[in-house]
């Protein structure tokens, strides 16, 4: 009886099973790093107000993000920021030991300024019931340290109503 051998196979073929793995872990990995690196620390308990007009922000990066809270208890609102990967809360101003006032929030801003020059930009988040007088110190901490983007986030809007607001004295 002959003996049938198998003929020997001639065609080359490349294994891509390893490289459809490979491609995977890739896609995973910068997924997840883009939403890292898209969370900058937003506050979800905030009401935003509405507004019909906007901008939409193209880059976020030199951006800082200060989530406001009203203060009923005292006259300047509870400020958080996202600072080194943690919300800290950011004090307006706060006592010394001494007595004298610190301006916390004012050293934050300056440093976050002479990091990014005239391209750090500052995103407000404050609640749409907050008093002008907390987010006004806000504000001029912005101003002192000399930064030139300050924006407020809002929620799209459309209603166009308006309605009569007393004004305080």
């Amino acid at each position: 009886m002959k003996r049938r051998v198998m003929p020997q196979m001639r065609e080359a073929s490349v294994n891509v099973t390893p490289l459809i793995d490979v491609v995977m872990v890739l896609i995973i990995f910068f997924m997840l790093v883009a939403k890292i690196g898209v969370s900058r620390g937003a506050d979800e308990d905030i009401a935003l107000p509405s507004a019909i007009f906007g901008k939409n922000l193209d880059s976020l990066s030199n951006t800082l993000t200060l989530n406001l809270h009203e203060n009923k208890h005292a006259n300047e609102p509870t400020v958080y920021a996202m600072v080194e990967g943690q919300k800290r809360q950011i004090y307006v101003t706060a006592k010394t030991a001494g007595g004298n006032t610190d301006y916390q929030l004012a050293r934050v801003l300056k440093a976050f300024h002479d990091q990014f020059q005239d391209k750090a930009t500052i995103i407000i988040r404050g609640d749409q019931d907050m008093p002008y007088r907390q987010l006004e110190l806000v504000l001029l901490a912005c101003s002192q340290a000399g930064i030139p983007n300050v924006t407020y986030e809002t929620k799209a809007g459309t209603d166009t109503t308006v309605e009569p607001v007393a004004m305080a004295r």
